[in-house]
């Protein structure tokens, strides 16, 4: 499976991901180790997303 790195914008704490789902507008990731699901839209040419409210982004 492929994977990614995401990033709190916050914290700037990084994890990676699981991609489940990836097109040219949306990015479906899972925590490697959880089931924490996060889906994020394209903007700007990087994925932003929300989880909890938290924003996280990712380049896919």
């Amino acid at each position: 499976m492929k994977q990614t790195i995401i990033k709190n914008i916050a914290t700037g704490i990084s994890k990676k991901c699981d991609i489940l789902y990836k097109n040219e507008s949306i990015l479906e990731v899972v925590l490697v180790g959880t089931t924490i699901k996060i889906i994020l839209k394209k903007k700007s040419n990087v994925y932003i997303g929300y989880y909890k409210e938290m924003e996280f982004i990712s380049e896919g």
